[in-house]
């Protein structure tokens, strides 16, 4: 008799992780087919702006530039702002699920949207390019469009497109 009880609380038991698994592969699965908007596609002038007091965002300023505190410091390169831009374009160019939502010639400043693998919600990133005398550099605000919290995937991400300039200079 006990055996009996112990293998029909086994298959409730079973059943109930099924049942478990089953509906958290179905919002899985509605959740990875979303579409969900950009809430942050305005240009800003960055060099004016302040980063937010919220985790999920992630500024990188050349030294001394931003009126904001920079979480990272973003060295000068030795080209023009112009040819900056089209290199940090060709980055972009390997960087999956992102794309140019706008451009701002008046603040030499393009907007990107990247969006996440799992779910597809979207980072939007800042990048605004500045004349240094001889030479040029460039500010990054990447923040995310939804929580409040990213697991540091703002700053993840400006770190990597931070080194992959610094290879080209």
């Amino acid at each position: 008799m006990a055996a009996f009880i112990y293998r029909s609380n086994l298959l409730k038991y079973l059943m109930c992780l099924i049942k478990l698994t089953g509906s958290f592969l179905v919002l899985f699965t509605m959740l990875s087919g979303c579409n969900f908007s950009v809430k942050f596609d305005q240009s800003t002038d960055l060099i004016r702006g302040k980063k937010s007091d919220a985790p999920n965002d992630a500024l990188a300023c050349p030294l001394n530039f931003c009126r904001g505190r920079a979480n990272y410091t973003v060295p000068n390169f030795q080209f023009s702002k112009a040819a900056l831009a089209v290199k940090f374009r060709e980055i972009i160019k390997s960087e999956p699920r992102t794309t140019l939502l706008h451009s701002n010639p008046g603040l030499d400043q393009l907007i990107f949207v990247q969006r996440s693998r799992l779910f597809g919600f979207p980072d939007t990133i800042w990048v605004q390019f500045v004349d240094l005398r001889s030479e040029s550099s460039l500010i990054i605000y990447s923040r995310s469009n939804y929580g409040y919290w990213d697991f540091g995937i703002n700053g993840k991400r400006v770190k990597s497109w931070l080194k992959k300039l610094k290879a080209l200079d």
